[in-house]
């Protein structure tokens, strides 16, 4: 990250390739996937008045947070932070969260954890989808914000939750509580669902769907799919 772009009063977004400076080797810093989607945050006070060099592989983004306010998003790249109090330096007082997005955010609706968006036994959902974050300060703003220690495991609740809302509110708004419909008549308007439908919903909270398969768990829609898998192994 050069001068400029760490004293940008408003929210930076792009791509940065920095080159390192002769003077003085910075701190390198980078991302290991492994550790979740969501890493950190990483303060920056211990690193007051020294040199970091942020080295983001593709699918990998961080963001640089102050009081509780997003400040800046790093992409793919390498960005020379240069840690200090002074108008050309990036605050120790930052933090920084990563995220790293090279496999998509799945969500699964087993039996144990079924959707549920009505009564009827046809209104419990199995089911699975996948995510990934399109907007970093959306993101932020919707799951992140607000939360000193963000953890993947919470943060997964969390959107979980959120999905589960939107498909119960699109549910209800397209089938229209008609709990004479079978089975079989929902399961047939569940498989014309495709991830546009929750898109548009999702895209405000800074998520996009790129998989989606639903379906009722109550049978015969059950048996017919286990006997379906069963012939295509």
């Amino acid at each position: 990250m050069n001068s400029e772009h760490s004293t940008n009063p408003g929210l930076s977004n792009g791509r940065r390739w920095a080159a390192m400076p002769i003077d003085g080797a910075p701190i390198e810093w980078s991302v290991d996937p492994d550790q979740g989607y969501v890493q950190g945050p990483l303060d920056l006070e211990f690193l007051r008045g020294q040199k970091l060099s942020l080295i983001l592989t593709e699918g990998q983004q961080a963001l640089l947070v102050q009081d509780n306010q997003l400040k800046a998003v790093y992409l793919d790249g390498t960005h020379y932070l240069d840690i200090g109090k002074s108008p050309h330096q990036v605050d120790p007082a930052c933090q920084l969260i990563f995220l790293a997005l090279s496999k998509p955010l799945q969500l699964h609706w087993p039996r144990a954890k079924a959707l549920q968006w009505g009564p009827a036994p046809h209104q419990t959902l199995i089911g699975n989808c996948n995510l990934h974050i399109e907007w970093p300060s959306r993101f932020f703003a919707t799951f992140l914000q607000g939360h000193p220690d963000p953890e993947p495991g919470f943060t997964t609740r969390l959107i979980d939750q959120m999905v589960r809302n939107l498909f119960a509110e699109h549910l209800s708004t397209s089938i229209n509580g008609e709990d004479e419909l079978s089975a079989i008549e929902v399961q047939a308007r569940l498989t014309r669902l495709s991830p546009d439908d929750l898109n548009e919903d999702l895209s405000c909270c800074g998520l996009r769907c790129t998989h989606l398969a639903v379906y009722t768990s109550a049978p015969p829609v059950e048996d017919e799919l286990s006997c379906e898998r069963s012939l295509t192994h």
